[in-house]
């Protein structure tokens, strides 16, 4: 993980998303951001893209 470039965090619901963030910042991370919605939001939305591929 590159830490001097942009990180957003993420997760199911934004709860593990935020404990990341502040472990981000307690490193001096200088640039993170959290996207609180999560998954929970995004997936729950018709207008916003979903990629279902499978990745190996």
């Amino acid at each position: 993980m590159d830490l001097t470039k942009p990180i957003i965090t993420s997760c199911g619901s934004g709860v593990t998303a935020a404990v990341v963030a502040l472990g981000l910042a307690a490193v001096n991370a200088p640039s993170v951001a959290l996207y609180d919605g999560s998954w929970a939001e995004w997936g729950a939305s018709d207008s916003l893209p979903i990629d279902s591929a499978k990745l190996s």
